[in-house]
Protein backbone atom coordinates (compact mmCIF):
# COMPACT_ATOMS: atom_id res chain seq x y z
CA UNK A 1 0.00 0.00 0.00
CA UNK A 2 2.83 2.41 1.10
CA UNK A 3 4.65 2.38 -2.70
CA UNK A 4 1.26 2.52 -4.03
CA UNK A 5 0.55 5.66 -2.28
CA UNK A 6 4.02 6.78 -3.09
CA UNK A 7 4.06 5.97 -7.07
CA UNK A 8 0.73 8.29 -6.85
CA UNK A 9 2.57 10.72 -4.56
CA UNK A 10 5.25 11.29 -7.52
CA UNK A 11 3.26 10.92 -10.67
CA UNK A 12 3.31 14.13 -12.59
CA UNK A 13 0.11 16.23 -12.18
CA UNK A 14 -2.21 16.74 -15.25
CA UNK A 15 -0.87 19.70 -15.37
CA UNK A 16 2.63 19.21 -15.47
CA UNK A 17 1.85 16.27 -18.00
CA UNK A 18 0.00 19.19 -20.13
CA UNK A 19 2.93 21.74 -19.32
CA UNK A 20 5.23 19.28 -21.01
CA UNK A 21 3.06 18.25 -23.78
CA UNK A 22 3.41 22.37 -24.68
CA UNK A 23 7.14 22.66 -23.97
CA UNK A 24 6.23 25.05 -21.21
CA UNK A 25 8.14 26.13 -18.20
CA UNK A 26 6.22 28.40 -15.81
CA UNK A 27 7.68 30.28 -13.21
CA UNK A 28 6.90 32.48 -9.96
CA UNK A 29 8.43 35.49 -9.28
CA UNK A 30 8.50 37.79 -6.31
CA UNK A 31 9.91 40.43 -4.54
CA UNK A 32 9.86 41.47 -0.70
CA UNK A 33 12.16 43.54 1.18
CA UNK A 34 14.13 44.61 -1.57
CA UNK A 35 14.86 40.53 -1.95
CA UNK A 36 14.11 39.11 -5.36
CA UNK A 37 13.11 35.18 -5.49
CA UNK A 38 12.85 33.52 -8.91
CA UNK A 39 11.79 29.77 -8.99
CA UNK A 40 10.68 27.37 -11.35
CA UNK A 41 7.54 25.91 -10.87
CA UNK A 42 8.68 22.57 -12.71
CA UNK A 43 12.27 21.84 -12.86
CA UNK A 44 12.13 19.39 -15.20
CA UNK A 45 10.60 21.13 -17.78
CA UNK A 46 12.71 23.74 -17.28
CA UNK A 47 15.89 21.65 -17.54
CA UNK A 48 14.51 20.41 -20.97
CA UNK A 49 14.06 23.32 -22.45
CA UNK A 50 17.58 24.55 -21.45
CA UNK A 51 19.13 21.60 -22.53
CA UNK A 52 20.59 21.11 -18.68
CA UNK A 53 20.92 19.65 -15.80
CA UNK A 54 18.40 20.88 -13.12
CA UNK A 55 21.75 22.48 -10.66
CA UNK A 56 22.85 24.65 -13.22
CA UNK A 57 19.16 25.98 -14.19
CA UNK A 58 18.85 29.79 -13.70
CA UNK A 59 17.80 30.44 -10.36
CA UNK A 60 17.22 33.81 -10.41
CA UNK A 61 15.68 36.79 -12.37
CA UNK A 62 19.31 37.84 -13.15
CA UNK A 63 20.46 34.43 -14.42
CA UNK A 64 17.41 33.91 -16.88
CA UNK A 65 18.32 37.58 -18.32
CA UNK A 66 22.12 36.25 -18.64
CA UNK A 67 20.34 33.57 -21.17
CA UNK A 68 18.81 36.26 -23.14
CA UNK A 69 20.09 37.01 -26.60
CA UNK A 70 20.47 39.81 -28.38
CA UNK A 71 18.15 43.14 -27.26
CA UNK A 72 15.44 40.38 -26.03
CA UNK A 73 16.33 41.40 -22.36
CA UNK A 74 15.33 45.24 -23.27
CA UNK A 75 12.12 44.60 -25.07
CA UNK A 76 11.46 41.82 -21.88
CA UNK A 77 11.95 45.15 -19.78
CA UNK A 78 9.56 47.25 -21.35
CA UNK A 79 6.83 44.68 -21.50
CA UNK A 80 7.14 44.38 -17.41
CA UNK A 81 7.34 48.17 -17.63
CA UNK A 82 3.40 48.15 -18.61
CA UNK A 83 2.71 45.76 -15.47
CA UNK A 84 0.85 48.60 -13.93
CA UNK A 85 -1.95 46.95 -12.01
CA UNK A 86 -2.66 43.74 -10.50
CA UNK A 87 -3.64 41.34 -12.88
CA UNK A 88 -1.79 42.89 -15.75
CA UNK A 89 -0.16 40.48 -18.26
CA UNK A 90 2.26 40.41 -21.04
CA UNK A 91 3.77 38.39 -23.68
CA UNK A 92 7.43 38.45 -25.48
CA UNK A 93 9.06 36.54 -27.97
CA UNK A 94 12.64 36.39 -27.71
CA UNK A 95 16.00 33.66 -28.47
CA UNK A 96 17.59 32.15 -25.63
CA UNK A 97 21.05 30.80 -25.47
CA UNK A 98 20.39 26.78 -24.08
CA UNK A 99 23.23 24.99 -22.45
CA UNK A 100 24.13 23.23 -24.91
CA UNK A 101 25.10 26.08 -27.62
CA UNK A 102 21.90 26.63 -29.59
CA UNK A 103 19.89 30.03 -29.90
CA UNK A 104 16.18 28.99 -30.12
CA UNK A 105 13.10 30.75 -29.97
CA UNK A 106 10.74 31.13 -26.59
CA UNK A 107 7.49 32.37 -25.49
CA UNK A 108 6.91 34.40 -22.31
CA UNK A 109 3.59 35.38 -20.72
CA UNK A 110 3.73 36.94 -17.40
CA UNK A 111 0.49 38.39 -15.21
CA UNK A 112 0.85 40.61 -12.44
CA UNK A 113 -0.89 39.08 -9.12
CA UNK A 114 0.42 41.08 -6.74
CA UNK A 115 2.00 45.26 -5.82
CA UNK A 116 2.08 48.07 -5.16
CA UNK A 117 1.18 51.59 -7.03
CA UNK A 118 2.80 50.80 -10.64
CA UNK A 119 5.48 47.87 -9.05
CA UNK A 120 4.71 44.64 -9.18
CA UNK A 121 5.81 42.36 -6.32
CA UNK A 122 4.50 39.13 -7.64
CA UNK A 123 4.42 37.74 -11.36
CA UNK A 124 3.83 33.89 -12.52
CA UNK A 125 4.80 33.81 -16.09
CA UNK A 126 5.34 30.68 -18.41
CA UNK A 127 8.46 30.31 -21.16
CA UNK A 128 7.48 28.04 -24.01
CA UNK A 129 9.42 26.79 -26.81
CA UNK A 130 8.17 27.85 -29.98
CA UNK A 131 11.21 27.00 -32.08
CA UNK A 132 9.01 25.13 -34.34
CA UNK A 133 6.26 27.57 -34.86
CA UNK A 134 9.05 30.31 -35.82
CA UNK A 135 10.52 27.67 -38.32
CA UNK A 136 7.02 27.12 -39.71
CA UNK A 137 6.64 31.00 -39.83
CA UNK A 138 9.54 31.68 -41.77
CA UNK A 139 8.38 28.89 -44.11
CA UNK A 140 5.39 30.28 -44.29
CA UNK A 141 6.99 34.23 -45.11
CA UNK A 142 8.89 32.15 -47.87
CA UNK A 143 6.36 31.01 -49.75
CA UNK A 144 4.48 34.01 -49.39
CA UNK A 145 7.68 35.63 -51.61
CA UNK A 146 9.12 32.29 -53.73
CA UNK A 147 8.26 30.06 -55.61
CA UNK A 148 8.46 26.68 -53.95
CA UNK A 149 9.45 24.18 -57.07
CA UNK A 150 12.15 26.66 -58.54
CA UNK A 151 13.50 28.58 -55.81
CA UNK A 152 12.71 31.90 -58.30
CA UNK A 153 10.54 34.80 -56.73
CA UNK A 154 6.84 34.23 -57.19
CA UNK A 155 4.27 36.54 -59.28
CA UNK A 156 3.57 38.31 -56.36
CA UNK A 157 7.43 39.52 -55.69
CA UNK A 158 7.43 40.18 -59.01
CA UNK A 159 4.34 42.46 -59.08
CA UNK A 160 6.16 44.31 -56.36
CA UNK A 161 9.58 44.05 -58.72
CA UNK A 162 7.89 45.73 -61.72
CA UNK A 163 5.99 48.40 -59.23
CA UNK A 164 9.40 49.18 -58.68
CA UNK A 165 10.88 49.72 -61.95
CA UNK A 166 8.05 51.21 -63.38
CA UNK A 167 8.12 53.99 -61.29
CA UNK A 168 12.30 54.14 -61.43
CA UNK A 169 11.20 54.48 -65.09
CA UNK A 170 8.90 56.89 -65.01
CA UNK A 171 10.42 59.26 -62.66
CA UNK A 172 13.92 59.30 -64.30
CA UNK A 173 12.47 59.14 -67.80
CA UNK A 174 14.44 55.20 -68.19
CA UNK A 175 13.11 53.16 -70.17
CA UNK A 176 12.57 49.49 -68.66
CA UNK A 177 10.66 46.10 -69.74
CA UNK A 178 9.36 43.18 -68.74
CA UNK A 179 9.19 39.69 -70.83
CA UNK A 180 7.84 36.33 -70.44
CA UNK A 181 8.84 32.91 -71.45
CA UNK A 182 6.01 30.60 -71.39
CA UNK A 183 7.06 26.71 -71.55
CA UNK A 184 4.51 25.72 -74.11
CA UNK A 185 5.24 21.88 -74.43
CA UNK A 186 4.68 21.33 -71.03
CA UNK A 187 1.49 19.66 -70.98
CA UNK A 188 2.71 17.14 -73.99
CA UNK A 189 5.76 16.61 -71.33
CA UNK A 190 3.36 15.90 -68.84
CA UNK A 191 1.24 13.64 -70.95
CA UNK A 192 4.14 11.29 -72.27
CA UNK A 193 6.55 11.69 -69.17
CA UNK A 194 4.29 12.33 -66.08
CA UNK A 195 4.30 15.31 -64.15
CA UNK A 196 7.94 14.30 -62.01
CA UNK A 197 9.36 14.87 -65.31
CA UNK A 198 7.77 18.32 -66.08
CA UNK A 199 8.91 19.86 -62.49
CA UNK A 200 12.59 18.49 -63.25
CA UNK A 201 11.90 20.66 -66.65
CA UNK A 202 10.57 23.60 -65.02
CA UNK A 203 13.37 23.52 -62.28
CA UNK A 204 15.90 23.33 -65.14
CA UNK A 205 14.43 26.18 -66.99
CA UNK A 206 14.31 28.61 -63.75
CA UNK A 207 17.99 27.39 -63.05
CA UNK A 208 19.46 27.97 -66.79
CA UNK A 209 17.36 31.34 -66.41
CA UNK A 210 18.61 32.76 -62.95
CA UNK A 211 22.44 32.03 -64.40
CA UNK A 212 21.46 34.78 -68.02
CA UNK A 213 19.57 37.05 -65.94
CA UNK A 214 22.16 39.94 -65.01
CA UNK A 215 21.81 41.92 -62.06
CA UNK A 216 20.23 44.35 -60.87
CA UNK A 217 17.32 42.74 -63.63
CA UNK A 218 15.44 40.13 -61.69
CA UNK A 219 12.89 37.12 -62.54
CA UNK A 220 10.01 34.94 -61.27
CA UNK A 221 8.42 32.10 -62.23
CA UNK A 222 4.88 33.97 -62.58
CA UNK A 223 2.23 31.11 -63.37
CA UNK A 224 2.57 27.26 -63.86
CA UNK A 225 4.56 27.41 -67.01
CA UNK A 226 5.81 30.70 -66.90
CA UNK A 227 8.99 33.04 -66.17
CA UNK A 228 8.76 36.89 -65.99
CA UNK A 229 11.96 38.79 -66.03
CA UNK A 230 12.26 42.33 -65.21
CA UNK A 231 14.47 44.46 -67.14
CA UNK A 232 16.39 47.97 -65.95
CA UNK A 233 17.19 50.56 -68.43
CA UNK A 234 16.14 48.71 -71.79
CA UNK A 235 14.15 50.08 -74.98
CA UNK A 236 12.98 48.22 -77.58
CA UNK A 237 15.95 47.24 -79.20
CA UNK A 238 17.87 45.65 -76.43
CA UNK A 239 14.54 44.14 -75.52
CA UNK A 240 14.84 42.12 -78.91
CA UNK A 241 18.47 41.46 -77.80
CA UNK A 242 18.17 40.51 -74.33
CA UNK A 243 15.38 38.32 -75.68
CA UNK A 244 17.96 36.45 -78.65
CA UNK A 245 20.49 35.78 -75.62
CA UNK A 246 18.11 34.29 -73.32
CA UNK A 247 16.02 32.24 -75.47
CA UNK A 248 19.28 30.82 -77.18
CA UNK A 249 20.09 29.72 -73.62
CA UNK A 250 17.05 28.48 -73.29
CA UNK A 251 16.55 26.65 -75.91
CA UNK A 252 19.79 25.54 -77.48
CA UNK A 253 20.76 22.76 -75.49
CA UNK A 254 18.49 19.94 -74.36
CA UNK A 255 17.78 19.13 -70.45
CA UNK A 256 19.13 16.05 -69.41
CA UNK A 257 17.22 13.97 -67.22
CA UNK A 258 16.29 10.36 -66.18
CA UNK A 259 13.55 10.34 -68.23
CA UNK A 260 15.68 11.35 -71.69
CA UNK A 261 16.70 14.92 -73.36
CA UNK A 262 14.14 17.44 -72.49
CA UNK A 263 13.85 20.28 -74.55
CA UNK A 264 11.85 23.27 -74.39
CA UNK A 265 9.65 25.21 -76.16
CA UNK A 266 8.57 28.99 -75.28
CA UNK A 267 6.41 31.21 -76.80
CA UNK A 268 7.46 34.88 -75.54
CA UNK A 269 5.69 38.56 -75.48
CA UNK A 270 7.32 41.45 -73.08
CA UNK A 271 6.63 44.90 -73.06
CA UNK A 272 7.70 48.52 -72.52
CA UNK A 273 7.33 49.62 -68.77
CA UNK A 274 7.56 53.32 -69.03
CA UNK A 275 5.63 54.17 -72.56
CA UNK A 276 2.65 51.46 -72.36
CA UNK A 277 1.81 50.45 -68.63
CA UNK A 278 0.12 51.94 -66.43
CA UNK A 279 0.98 49.36 -63.15
CA UNK A 280 2.88 46.34 -62.28
CA UNK A 281 -0.81 44.46 -62.77
CA UNK A 282 -1.39 45.69 -66.22
CA UNK A 283 1.82 45.25 -67.50
CA UNK A 284 1.32 41.52 -66.55
CA UNK A 285 -1.89 41.16 -68.31
CA UNK A 286 -1.28 43.28 -71.72
CA UNK A 287 2.03 40.80 -72.20
CA UNK A 288 -0.22 37.66 -71.61
CA UNK A 289 -1.97 39.20 -74.57
CA UNK A 290 1.65 39.32 -76.04
CA UNK A 291 2.29 35.89 -75.60
CA UNK A 292 -0.66 34.81 -76.97
CA UNK A 293 -0.01 36.05 -80.05
CA UNK A 294 3.05 34.36 -79.84
CA UNK A 295 1.84 30.94 -79.52
CA UNK A 296 -0.17 31.76 -82.72
CA UNK A 297 2.94 32.65 -84.18
CA UNK A 298 4.90 29.65 -83.28
CA UNK A 299 7.05 31.39 -80.72
CA UNK A 300 8.53 34.40 -81.98
CA UNK A 301 9.06 36.79 -79.92
CA UNK A 302 5.86 39.53 -79.69
CA UNK A 303 5.74 42.88 -78.15
CA UNK A 304 2.96 44.27 -77.35
CA UNK A 305 1.31 47.37 -78.97
CA UNK A 306 -1.94 48.62 -78.46
CA UNK A 307 -3.47 47.42 -81.60
CA UNK A 308 -2.70 43.59 -80.88
CA UNK A 309 -6.39 42.00 -80.46
CA UNK A 310 -6.96 41.86 -77.05
CA UNK A 311 -6.59 37.68 -76.46
CA UNK A 312 -5.35 35.55 -73.88
CA UNK A 313 -3.47 32.58 -73.64
CA UNK A 314 -5.60 28.92 -73.08
CA UNK A 315 -8.72 30.05 -72.55
CA UNK A 316 -11.53 28.42 -73.83
CA UNK A 317 -14.43 30.85 -72.95
CA UNK A 318 -13.20 33.33 -76.13
CA UNK A 319 -15.35 31.80 -78.43
CA UNK A 320 -18.15 33.02 -76.25
CA UNK A 321 -19.40 36.34 -76.94
CA UNK A 322 -22.34 38.13 -74.75
CA UNK A 323 -25.14 37.52 -76.56
CA UNK A 324 -24.35 33.71 -75.84
CA UNK A 325 -23.99 34.23 -71.77
CA UNK A 326 -27.65 36.82 -71.67
CA UNK A 327 -29.38 34.12 -73.39
CA UNK A 328 -28.52 31.19 -71.28
CA UNK A 329 -29.14 33.23 -68.51
CA UNK A 330 -32.48 34.15 -70.06
CA UNK A 331 -33.19 31.05 -71.56
CA UNK A 332 -32.34 29.45 -68.09
CA UNK A 333 -29.98 27.07 -69.48
CA UNK A 334 -27.33 28.33 -66.94
CA UNK A 335 -27.74 25.72 -63.46
CA UNK A 336 -25.64 24.27 -60.92
CA UNK A 337 -24.12 21.34 -60.33
CA UNK A 338 -23.04 19.91 -56.41
CA UNK A 339 -20.05 18.58 -55.38
CA UNK A 340 -19.90 16.72 -51.96
CA UNK A 341 -17.71 17.85 -49.58
CA UNK A 342 -16.72 15.27 -46.53
CA UNK A 343 -15.85 15.64 -43.06
CA UNK A 344 -12.22 14.04 -43.03
CA UNK A 345 -12.69 12.01 -39.85
CA UNK A 346 -16.16 10.58 -40.27
CA UNK A 347 -16.57 10.13 -44.41
CA UNK A 348 -19.59 11.67 -44.50
CA UNK A 349 -21.14 14.79 -46.19
CA UNK A 350 -20.99 18.41 -44.56
CA UNK A 351 -21.55 20.13 -47.61
CA UNK A 352 -21.37 20.83 -50.93
CA UNK A 353 -19.95 23.25 -53.68
CA UNK A 354 -21.75 24.27 -55.77
CA UNK A 355 -20.22 24.67 -59.71
CA UNK A 356 -21.90 27.01 -62.37
CA UNK A 357 -22.64 24.54 -65.64
CA UNK A 358 -23.97 26.14 -68.79
CA UNK A 359 -25.91 24.35 -71.85
CA UNK A 360 -25.42 25.74 -75.44
CA UNK A 361 -28.06 25.50 -77.61
CA UNK A 362 -27.16 22.35 -79.06
CA UNK A 363 -27.28 20.82 -75.60
CA UNK A 364 -23.51 20.47 -75.05
CA UNK A 365 -23.26 21.27 -71.59
CA UNK A 366 -20.20 23.23 -70.44
CA UNK A 367 -17.64 23.97 -67.56
CA UNK A 368 -17.22 27.02 -65.35
CA UNK A 369 -14.15 26.88 -66.52
CA UNK A 370 -14.70 27.21 -70.14
CA UNK A 371 -17.06 30.30 -70.21
CA UNK A 372 -16.55 32.28 -66.81
CA UNK A 373 -13.33 34.11 -68.19
CA UNK A 374 -15.20 35.29 -70.87
CA UNK A 375 -17.74 36.13 -68.26
CA UNK A 376 -15.31 38.79 -66.77
CA UNK A 377 -13.89 39.79 -70.05
CA UNK A 378 -17.45 40.97 -71.32
CA UNK A 379 -18.69 42.10 -67.87
CA UNK A 380 -21.60 39.93 -67.30
CA UNK A 381 -20.40 37.59 -64.68
CA UNK A 382 -21.99 39.35 -61.85
CA UNK A 383 -24.97 37.95 -63.49
CA UNK A 384 -23.45 34.48 -63.35
CA UNK A 385 -23.18 34.84 -59.55
CA UNK A 386 -26.50 36.05 -58.80
CA UNK A 387 -28.18 33.57 -60.68
CA UNK A 388 -26.30 31.02 -59.09
CA UNK A 389 -26.94 32.51 -55.57
CA UNK A 390 -31.05 31.98 -56.69
CA UNK A 391 -30.51 28.31 -57.51
CA UNK A 392 -28.71 27.92 -54.37
CA UNK A 393 -31.44 29.54 -52.19
CA UNK A 394 -33.96 27.13 -54.48
CA UNK A 395 -32.40 24.32 -53.32
CA UNK A 396 -31.62 25.42 -49.61
CA UNK A 397 -35.46 25.52 -49.24
CA UNK A 398 -35.84 21.88 -51.03
CA UNK A 399 -33.88 20.24 -48.70
CA UNK A 400 -33.78 21.77 -45.46
CA UNK A 401 -30.49 20.51 -43.99
CA UNK A 402 -28.50 20.60 -46.45
CA UNK A 403 -25.21 22.90 -46.56
CA UNK A 404 -23.97 25.03 -49.71
CA UNK A 405 -20.62 26.69 -50.57
CA UNK A 406 -20.55 29.90 -53.68
CA UNK A 407 -18.02 31.06 -55.54
CA UNK A 408 -18.26 34.76 -56.10
CA UNK A 409 -16.36 35.95 -59.20
CA UNK A 410 -13.51 38.49 -58.34
CA UNK A 411 -15.13 41.13 -61.07
CA UNK A 412 -18.32 41.47 -58.86
CA UNK A 413 -17.05 41.85 -55.20
CA UNK A 414 -14.48 44.32 -57.07
CA UNK A 415 -17.22 46.48 -58.38
CA UNK A 416 -19.01 48.21 -55.50
CA UNK A 417 -22.40 47.93 -56.83
CA UNK A 418 -22.31 44.13 -57.98
CA UNK A 419 -20.92 43.55 -54.53
CA UNK A 420 -23.69 45.67 -52.86
CA UNK A 421 -26.42 43.92 -54.85
CA UNK A 422 -25.38 40.62 -54.58
CA UNK A 423 -24.84 41.15 -50.67
CA UNK A 424 -28.58 42.57 -50.87
CA UNK A 425 -29.25 39.23 -52.36
CA UNK A 426 -27.73 37.07 -49.94
CA UNK A 427 -29.01 39.06 -46.94
CA UNK A 428 -32.55 38.22 -48.35
CA UNK A 429 -31.94 34.47 -47.73
CA UNK A 430 -32.34 35.07 -43.98
CA UNK A 431 -31.53 32.21 -41.72
CA UNK A 432 -30.35 30.29 -44.02
CA UNK A 433 -27.10 31.75 -44.89
CA UNK A 434 -26.07 29.86 -42.14
CA UNK A 435 -25.89 27.01 -44.27
CA UNK A 436 -24.00 29.12 -46.81
CA UNK A 437 -20.39 29.06 -47.85
CA UNK A 438 -19.10 32.02 -50.15
CA UNK A 439 -15.62 31.32 -51.46
CA UNK A 440 -13.14 33.68 -52.94
CA UNK A 441 -10.23 32.98 -55.03
CA UNK A 442 -7.13 33.79 -52.92
CA UNK A 443 -6.03 35.63 -55.55
CA UNK A 444 -8.75 38.44 -55.26
CA UNK A 445 -7.40 38.15 -51.50
CA UNK A 446 -3.84 38.79 -52.09
CA UNK A 447 -4.06 41.42 -54.91
CA UNK A 448 -6.65 43.32 -52.40
CA UNK A 449 -7.14 42.13 -48.88
CA UNK A 450 -8.88 45.18 -48.22
CA UNK A 451 -12.11 44.69 -50.55
CA UNK A 452 -11.87 41.34 -49.66
CA UNK A 453 -12.36 42.10 -46.25
CA UNK A 454 -14.95 44.08 -46.29
CA UNK A 455 -17.08 41.69 -48.60
CA UNK A 456 -16.14 39.07 -46.16
CA UNK A 457 -17.15 41.09 -43.26
CA UNK A 458 -20.49 42.03 -44.61
CA UNK A 459 -21.24 38.56 -45.58
CA UNK A 460 -20.45 37.06 -42.33
CA UNK A 461 -22.39 39.62 -40.75
CA UNK A 462 -25.22 37.59 -42.33
CA UNK A 463 -24.46 34.58 -40.86
CA UNK A 464 -22.42 33.02 -43.62
CA UNK A 465 -18.90 31.60 -43.50
CA UNK A 466 -16.32 33.08 -45.40
CA UNK A 467 -13.53 30.75 -47.39
CA UNK A 468 -10.56 31.12 -49.58
CA UNK A 469 -10.15 28.90 -52.46
CA UNK A 470 -7.42 27.65 -54.19
CA UNK A 471 -5.25 28.65 -51.04
CA UNK A 472 -1.49 28.40 -51.62
CA UNK A 473 -1.65 28.87 -55.52
CA UNK A 474 -0.50 32.42 -55.03
CA UNK A 475 1.19 32.11 -51.84
CA UNK A 476 -1.10 34.62 -49.40
CA UNK A 477 0.50 35.06 -46.39
CA UNK A 478 -0.92 34.36 -42.99
CA UNK A 479 -1.39 37.85 -41.77
CA UNK A 480 -3.41 38.85 -45.15
CA UNK A 481 -5.59 35.20 -44.14
CA UNK A 482 -6.46 36.56 -40.38
CA UNK A 483 -7.01 40.23 -42.01
CA UNK A 484 -9.43 38.93 -44.18
CA UNK A 485 -11.05 36.58 -41.35
CA UNK A 486 -11.75 33.79 -43.31
CA UNK A 487 -13.21 31.01 -41.66
CA UNK A 488 -11.86 28.32 -44.09
CA UNK A 489 -9.09 27.71 -46.68
CA UNK A 490 -9.48 25.69 -49.45
CA UNK A 491 -5.63 24.18 -50.22
CA UNK A 492 -4.99 24.87 -53.90
CA UNK A 493 -5.31 21.30 -55.59
CA UNK A 494 -1.69 21.35 -57.16
CA UNK A 495 -0.54 20.36 -53.81
CA UNK A 496 -2.97 17.71 -53.27
CA UNK A 497 -2.10 16.17 -56.50
CA UNK A 498 0.42 13.18 -55.92
CA UNK A 499 0.71 13.92 -52.46
CA UNK A 500 1.39 10.72 -51.27
CA UNK A 501 4.60 10.25 -53.21
CA UNK A 502 5.84 13.63 -53.11
CA UNK A 503 7.58 14.37 -49.80
CA UNK A 504 8.10 18.46 -50.43
CA UNK A 505 4.14 18.57 -50.91
CA UNK A 506 3.61 16.86 -47.81
CA UNK A 507 5.93 19.67 -45.78
CA UNK A 508 4.19 22.82 -47.18
CA UNK A 509 0.27 21.22 -47.06
CA UNK A 510 1.18 20.36 -43.41
CA UNK A 511 2.61 24.22 -42.35
CA UNK A 512 -0.65 25.31 -44.10
CA UNK A 513 -2.94 22.87 -42.12
CA UNK A 514 -0.66 23.61 -38.41
CA UNK A 515 -0.86 27.34 -38.84
CA UNK A 516 -5.04 27.10 -39.65
CA UNK A 517 -5.26 24.94 -36.33
CA UNK A 518 -3.04 27.93 -35.21
CA UNK A 519 -5.66 30.51 -36.07
CA UNK A 520 -9.15 27.77 -35.87
CA UNK A 521 -9.52 27.83 -39.56
CA UNK A 522 -10.63 24.61 -41.21
CA UNK A 523 -9.24 23.37 -43.89
CA UNK A 524 -10.69 21.44 -47.52
CA UNK A 525 -8.47 19.91 -49.35
CA UNK A 526 -9.31 19.79 -52.88
CA UNK A 527 -8.77 17.03 -55.76
CA UNK A 528 -8.48 14.23 -53.61
CA UNK A 529 -7.97 11.34 -56.15
CA UNK A 530 -6.94 8.44 -54.05
CA UNK A 531 -7.56 6.38 -50.98
CA UNK A 532 -3.73 7.22 -49.69
CA UNK A 533 -4.17 10.91 -50.11
CA UNK A 534 -7.26 10.31 -48.21
CA UNK A 535 -5.76 8.92 -45.38
CA UNK A 536 -1.73 11.11 -45.41
CA UNK A 537 -4.40 14.43 -45.41
CA UNK A 538 -7.17 12.83 -42.54
CA UNK A 539 -3.33 12.19 -40.63
CA UNK A 540 -2.13 15.65 -41.06
CA UNK A 541 -5.44 16.91 -39.57
CA UNK A 542 -7.16 18.54 -43.04
CA UNK A 543 -10.46 18.67 -41.67
CA UNK A 544 -12.67 18.15 -45.12
CA UNK A 545 -11.87 16.25 -48.28
CA UNK A 546 -13.23 17.07 -52.01
CA UNK A 547 -12.68 15.27 -55.19
CA UNK A 548 -13.84 12.42 -57.70
CA UNK A 549 -12.81 10.36 -55.16
CA UNK A 550 -15.91 11.29 -53.00
CA UNK A 551 -18.06 12.31 -55.89
CA UNK A 552 -17.72 14.11 -59.46
CA UNK A 553 -20.46 16.79 -59.67
CA UNK A 554 -24.12 15.79 -60.34
CA UNK A 555 -27.32 17.84 -61.43
CA UNK A 556 -28.71 17.59 -57.89
CA UNK A 557 -27.09 16.93 -54.06
CA UNK A 558 -28.62 13.33 -53.78
CA UNK A 559 -27.06 12.87 -50.07
CA UNK A 560 -28.39 9.64 -49.08
CA UNK A 561 -26.97 7.94 -51.97
CA UNK A 562 -24.00 10.38 -52.17
CA UNK A 563 -23.05 9.26 -48.42
CA UNK A 564 -23.20 5.85 -49.08
CA UNK A 565 -21.06 5.71 -52.06
CA UNK A 566 -18.33 7.65 -49.81
CA UNK A 567 -18.08 4.92 -47.26
CA UNK A 568 -18.16 2.51 -50.09
CA UNK A 569 -14.66 3.84 -51.51
CA UNK A 570 -13.31 4.68 -47.86
CA UNK A 571 -13.62 1.13 -47.23
CA UNK A 572 -12.76 -0.12 -50.63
Amino acid sequence: MTDTRQKIESAPSKKDRIFTLMGASPYVWKEANGKSRFAWQNEGNAASLFCSQSPTLPRSIEGLIERICGNGANRREQALATLTWNGAKFQIDYQIRTFDGRNIWVEERGQRIAGTGTRPTVIVGVITDIQNRKGREEQAGYHAAFDSLTGLWNKTRMTEGLTHLLSYAQRYDRQSGYIVFKISNLENINDNFGYEAGDFLLKAVAERLESCVRSPDICARVSEVSFGIGLTDCDGKQMQLVVDRIGSALKGAPYESQYGDLRAEFAIGGIALSQKAVSAVSAMDQVKTAVAHSEKQNGVFIPFSADLPDIKPRQDGQNFVREDIINALNDRRVSLAYQPIIDAKTREIDHFECLLRLKRDNGEIVSAADFIMAAERLDCVHLLDRRALEIAAATLNTYPDIRLALNVSATTVKNKQSANSYLAALKALGAQTSRVTIELTETVALEDPAMANWFSVEARSFGCKFAIDDFGAGHTTFSNLMAIEADEIKIDGSFIRDLSITPHKQVFVRMMVDLAQTFSVKTVAEMVGSRDEAELLTRMGVDYLQGFMFGVPSASPRIDEANTNIVNAAAS
